[in-house]
C-alpha cells in the first residue's frame, strides 16, 4: 500500500502562522545537513529527545504562540513595512516600520542570546523557527495581515493566499516528486533524512538545487552588505554585541539583507493583480494557473526559499558553535559542511566534482 494518498492530508491544510510544520521541517532538515561537527555535537547535548536534530523543533514557536504567557511572541514571526502594498508599492523599510518587535530584531536577539548561552534552549528554537520565516515572503507585509484575509482557490480547494504559500506548494511538489525516492550516494545527507514523506523532495533540493540550479550563486546569498542596525531596540533587549564575537555574527547572520531579497518576491509573485487595490472587491481567484502558479512553479522560486533558509541557519549555528581557537571556519571547511559533494564524487556518480567553499 502506497502510504502518500494517506499521510497527504497531515498537512495539506498547513496553518496560516509561518511556512507550516512541513516547510520548517525541511528547513530545518537542509539545516542539520550542513553542520560542523562542534554545531552536531552541540545539538546532541542541547536536544537529546531528537538526538540532535532540529526538524522535531522547527514549529516549536509556532505551537507556542498560542499559550496566554507566550502571546507577546505573535508579532515575532512577522514584520510590516509601512506604505507596503504589493504588487502596486513595495516599500521594505523606507518609509519605516509599524513596529520593530518583529522578525527581523527576533533573528538578531536570539542569535546573540544563544552566542552568549550555548545552553539556551528556549533561543535555539525560536532561532530556528524564525529564520524559516524571514524566507517565507508573507510574513514581510501587512497587506491583508500577509495575505490571511484573501481567500483563494488552489486547485478547486478554498484556502488564503498565507496558506497557500506557507504548505499548498510544497503540498502539491511532495505529491507529485516521483524522482529520488532511493538513497543518494551520501551517507552525509541520508543519515540526516528522517523516513518522511518529503525526504525525496530534499533529495531534489540538494542534488539538482544545489549542486546544479543555484551553484553558481551560492556565495552571493551568505555577502551581508548591510547588516541589520539594531539601535532601536530598548535596552532591556539583547542585540549583536560589539565584541569580537559579535563582529564574526553580524557578517554572517543579516536578516535585514535576507528579508529584502524575499520580500521582492513578496512584490512581483504573491499577490495576484485581480485582487486589486486597497478596499476593491474581488472574486475568489483560481490561482493553479499558467499566469500565477506557472512562473513560482518554473523559477524553482519555494524551493529556492527552503534552501536559502536551511543553508543560511546552518551557517548561524556553524557560527555560533565554532570553537573559539578557529577564526576562520571550522578546519578551514567554510560557513557550511559541503562535503557531501565530495562524497558524491568519490561514489563515481556524476558529478563535477566542485566543493562551494564559503569562506
Amino acid at each position: 500500500m502506497h502510504l502518500l494518498p494517506l499521510l497527504l492530508p497531515l498537512f495539506a491544510l498547513p496553518t496560516a502562522y509561518s511556512w507550516g510544520a512541513v516547510g520548517h521541517e525541511i528547513v530545518a532538515t537542509i539545516a542539520q545537513i550542513h553542520l560542523h561537527q562542534p554545531a552536531q555535537q552541540a545539538l546532541q547535548h542541547l536536544l537529546p529527545n531528537s538526538k540532535g536534530h532540529l526538524a522535531p523543533i522547527a514549529s516549536w514557536a509556532d505551537r507556542l504562540r498560542g499559550l496566554p504567557y507566550y502571546s507577546w511572541s505573535g508579532e515575532l514571526h512577522y514584520t510590516s513595512p509601512l506604505g507596503d502594498w504589493p504588487p502596486s508599492k513595495c516599500h521594505f523599510g523606507d518609509e519605516g516600520w509599524k513596529t520593530t518587535h518583529d522578525v527581523l530584531h527576533a533573528i538578531s536577539n536570539y542569535t546573540t542570546r544563544l552566542s552568549l548561552d550555548p545552553s539556551d534552549v528556549t533561543s535555539l528554537k525560536f532561532l530556528v523557527h524564525f529564520i524559516g520565516d524571514a524566507h517565507q515572503p508573507l510574513h514581510l507585509t501587512n497587506r491583508d495581515r500577509g495575505g490571511n484575509d484573501d481567500r483563494v482557490r488552489f486547485e478547486g480547494r478554498l484556502m488564503n493566499l498565507h496558506s497557500l504559500w506557507d504548505g499548498g506548494f510544497i503540498t502539491k511538489s511532495v505529491r507529485e516528486q516521483s524522482n529520488y525516492t532511493e538513497a543518494l550516494p551520501s551517507r552525509q545527507i541520508e543519515s540526516n533524512l528522517r523516513g518522511t514523506i518529503y525526504d525525496p523532495y530534499i533529495r531534489l533540493l540538494l542534488w539538482e538545487g544545489v549542486r546544479i540550479w543555484w551553484r553558481t550563486s551560492l556565495p552571493s546569498w551568505f555577502i551581508c552588505p548591510s547588516p541589520l542596525s539594531l539601535s532601536s531596540l530598548s535596552s532591556s533587549q539583547l542585540i549583536l554585541s560589539t565584541a569580537e564575537d559579535g563582529e564574526k555574527l553580524s557578517s554572517v547572520v543579516c536578516p535585514q539583507t535576507w528579508a529584502q531579497e524575499t520580500h521582492k518576491i513578496t512584490c512581483e509573485r504573491t499577490f495576484p493583480p485581480s485582487m486589486g487595490e486597497e478596499g476593491e472587491e474581488h472574486q475568489v481567484p483560481e490561482l493553479n494557473t499558467k499566469e500565477y502558479y506557472g512562473p513560482i512553479r518554473d523559477g524553482n522560486i519555494i524551493e529556492k526559499l527552503l534552501v536559502q533558509g536551511g543553508l543560511r541557519l546552518a551557517a548561524t549555528l556553524n557560527a555560533i558553535f565554532e570553537p573559539e581557537e578557529d577564526g576562520e571556519g571550522v578546519e578551514g571547511k567554510g560557513l557550511l559542511n559541503f562535503a557531501w559533494l565530495e562524497e558524491a564524487a568519490a561514489e563515481g556518480k556524476q558529478s563535477e566534482r566542485r566543493v562551494v567553499e564559503l569562506a
